[in-house]
């Protein structure tokens, strides 16, 4: 009860703008600090084994980057959902960026991000197992595609963006809730139908999800048949399964994470719920999706891990407790004394 009390006394709070940029801000000042130390890992501490996916590796954490900062710090999105009505709180702001190129932007951003992932992949499977075949002569124009067709997938929407004064008439004859909002001048009409964008968003999702699949399922099935061709002793192979799995983790897990706002975006424009409370929200889970990929990134590479443990836990320890030493691994830390 106490809690229900505190949530509804303070719901007008985080309803509002100054919440979510609030929130957004304290998102930046965490994000900046990890996202430096894991592109120093990447570009300095990347080990001679990893070296052919290295640049695959920097191409996704710079399009994570990208989209985290453009999120949290340049745009800033404040959108009502159900509708497509919303206005920047970000610096680009105050450069005079107009809102339909911020809003170009951050949704080109999202399948880029998505592509970046199926680069990675395909470049594990072309390495070793497709060098010899038709694909080395498919693949460049088939990623290059897919990039393209990220960031021209919102042309659509950008071209057909209604006249601003009768287009939020319109929105508030549809959803009377967002009238308290419309005193806003910022407040800015993507458009009346959101069907055009939600089908776009749709074939964009399948597009990268589908390309991703395909690639792990086609590097998870011959490595199967390699290593029981080679009696599952190869030591190279074992080495690749795991590299496989720790790409997996280090994608997979920070996907889950839109899994929520992506879900509550569509139960939103097709049930025509209003609750800017969960619409901040959501931006603010949004924006935890390259925090979380870095910090993963990190952990589940061995070379990175080690860096972080040389860097920070170890000289920690030896300032807490001179004269000892300390020894870890990825599930347990214990301490040795010298």
């Amino acid at each position: 009860m106490n809690a229900y009390r505190y949530f509804t006394m303070h719901l007008p709070y985080l309803n509002s703008p100054e919440f979510l940029s609030f929130a957004l801000h304290i998102m930046t000042c965490l994000e900046v600090p990890v996202h430096l130390f894991g592109a120093y890992c990447i570009i300095f501490k990347t080990p001679a084994t990893m070296k052919s996916v290295k640049f695959s590796m920097l191409n996704l954490h710079f399009w994570s980057v990208f989209l985290d900062l453009t999120i949290s710090l340049l745009t800033g999105p404040y959108v009502l959902f159900p509708a497509l009505v919303g206005r920047s709180l970000g610096i680009l702001k105050f450069f005079g960026v107009s809102t339909p190129i911020q809003l170009y932007l951050i949704v080109t951003l999202f399948p880029t991000v998505g592509v970046s992932i199926t680069a990675i992949l395909e470049n594990r499977y072309y390495l070793l197992f497709a060098r010899d075949t038709l694909w080395k002569f498919f693949r460049i124009p088939f990623l290059g595609s897919l990039y393209l067709a990220s960031f021209s997938c919102f042309l659509p929407c950008y071209f057909s963006i209604p006249d601003q004064k009768e287009a939020m008439k319109e929105v508030l004859e549809k959803t009377p809730a967002l009238l308290e909002y419309a005193s806003n001048a910022d407040l800015f009409v993507l458009s009346v139908d959101f069907h055009l964008f939600f089908f776009t968003l749709v074939i964009m999702i399948a597009l990268v999800t589908g390309t991703s699949v395909t690639f792990a399922r086609l590097l998870h099935r011959n490595m199967k048949e390699r290593s029981q061709q080679m009696n599952v002793s190869n030591q190279t192979i074992q080495l690749q399964k795991i590299f496989f799995r720790a790409i997996f983790i280090q994608t997979s897990m920070p996907i889950c994470i839109l899994i929520f706002p992506l879900n509550y975006l569509v139960f939103s424009m097709y049930s025509g719920y209003f609750n800017q409370a969960v619409n901040n929200l959501c931006f603010i889970v949004t924006a935890f999706h390259g925090l979380l990929s870095t910090t993963i990134m990190i952990i589940v590479h061995k070379p990175y891990r080690d860096v972080f443990y040389d860097t920070f836990c170890e000289r920690i320890h030896r300032i807490l407790r001179p004269g000892s030493r300390m020894t870890y691994s990825l599930s347990t830390v214990s301490k040795t004394t010298g």
